[in-house]
This record gives C-alpha cells, structure tokens and sequence, in this order.
C-alpha cells in the first residue's frame, strides 16, 4: 500500500468515527499503526497525528494527545514549527470542558508550558512576528492565570508591543488569523485581574477607532464597542468569545471574575456591567 493510500485510509476511518460518533471506530483509527509508514512524507504524517491528538482528547487522554503532537515536531517546516506548538499546547486546554477538578486542570495545563516556550524560540521573523508573539503570549498568560500564577501571567507582557493591526490585514481574513483566533485569553487575563492598562493596550491591537479609545465613554462602554466592532470583523475572534462563554462555569473556581463577567454578558445586562468595569484599576 503506498503511503498516500495509507494516509486517505486513516483519514477516511478517522472520518468515520467523528461523523458516527462511534467510539470504538476511533479507538480503531489509534490502535492502527500504519501511521508509522508515512514519516518521511511531513505533510501527511503531521496531519494523522494530529487527527490521533484530537481521538485521544475526545477520550480525555490529553497527555497521550501530547506525545503524538511531540512524534512530529521534529517533522515540521522551520516556519511552521512555533503554529505546530501553539497547536499542540491548545490541545491541553480541553481540560476546561472535562472539567475534571482543579488538581487535574493544573496538572494538564502545567504540560503546555514548556510547549509554549519551545514555540517562542521557533517564531519566524517576517513583518507580523510581533503579532505571532503576542498570540503566544495571551495563551501562555492564559494558562499561568488559570494555575493561578497571576504575577507570572501579568509579566508576560512586560516587553510586549500592542501595535495596532494594520488595517490592510485586518481587512483580509487570511492573516492574523491565529492572533483573533485567541484574543479573547488575553482579554480574559485582563479582566480576571481588573487591570486597566493592559485592557487598554489589548483594545488598542484590535481596534480600528482611535476617537473611541480616546472618548469620554465609559471604560465599559469603550470595550464592549471595541469588541463588537472587531466581531464584525473577524469571525475567528467571536468564535473563540462564544467558546469561552460555553466553558464560563469550569473558569469559576480559576477565574471567578472573568466567569462573572462572561454571565454578565450573556445576560446581556449592561448596566451591571458599566459597574463592573468601574472596579478596575
């Protein structure tokens, strides 16, 4: 069997199992080893297993998703290799919906870690690097704050550039994707500690009205119209807003004002809101 129908074979079963929801079909798919036969072809060896972290997760086997996604670092393009970790530690995140206990979310979360960090030494440099370094940083702050390291989330930003995204790539919805993709953690980091300047400098990044950031609203009022308009423009960033919204109770016993403030927001209560903000400092 050649090594592309190996790899159609895998998908297909794969395919299958997640269509079907059919657990034992996906136990089929990682107990087949025929994924071994397609190292020496990258694109479709990362692919699988990728496809077998996802399989593992599903069963809330997140260390076992990270050994396949540390099977094919090695494999990846030297630009690709920071997007692979990026990936790769995201997949530890799931413990969030398994909402398996506090113990068990610090010790997953404690794993990705070190993945964040290789990922930071294997940035690319090209013209939105400092964008890439902040998708990076928003996740890994993400992380210390949900194991409750707040002065290690916060001094991740101590060197961080809030460059606004230009309006040319803002505008075209295949770049920056992964740095919308994951906005809101940095927003989340931001709010859980009722910080105002980092909130302000996360807003600036994603805005496109300088007279609105520099009105005489409301703080709330500034964020909430920031936000919307960035909805608007990036479907990737109110996608992951609404992801986090479904997992708003397993964050109570990590980030209590942010699951507040998510509540607040479902509730769409406004006026509680406006209050809410009036607490930062």
């Amino acid at each position: 069997m050649t090594t592309e129908n190996i790899y159609k074979s895998l998908v297909e079963l794969y395919n299958k199992g997640i269509t079907e929801k059919e657990p034992k079909i996906i136990r089929e798919f990682l107990n087949d080893n025929t994924h071994i036969a397609l190292k020496d072809n990258p694109r479709f060896y990362l692919e699988i297993l990728q496809h077998r972290a996802a399989a593992y997760a599903l069963f809330g086997e997140l260390s076992e998703a990270g050994k396949e996604y540390a099977k094919g670092y090695s494999s990846c393009s030297t630009s690709g290799k920071w997007v692979y970790g990026l990936n790769w530690s995201l997949q530890y995140l799931a413990e969030y919906s398994l909402n398996r206990g506090k113990a068990k979310l610090r010790e997953v979360l404690s794993e990705a870690l070190p993945v964040l960090e290789q990922a930071e030494k294997d940035l690319v440099f090209d013209q939105y690097r400092e964008f890439y370094q902040l998708t990076l940083s928003n996740v890994k702050a993400f992380i210390l704050m949900s194991l409750g390291e707040k002065e290690k989330a916060l001094a991740i930003y101590k060197d961080a550039k809030f460059t606004p995204v230009p309006v040319n790539a803002y505008n075209d919805k295949e770049a920056l994707q992964l740095l919308f993709a994951h906005y809101t953690k940095g927003l989340a980091v931001a709010i859980e500690y009722k910080d105002t300047q980092l909130l302000k400098n996360l807003l600036k990044v994603i805005s496109l009205d300088d007279a609105l950031l520099n009105s005489d609203q409301t703080f709330f009022k500034v964020f909430y119209e920031t936000l919307v308009s960035a909805f608007d423009m990036r479907a990737e960033f109110i996608t992951e807003f609404n992801a986090m919204f479904k997992i708003k109770d397993s964050l109570k016993t990590v980030a209590p004002s942010f699951s507040k403030f998510l509540s607040l927001i479902g509730d769409q209560d406004l006026d509680k809101l406006d209050v809410f903000f009036k607490d930062f400092k």
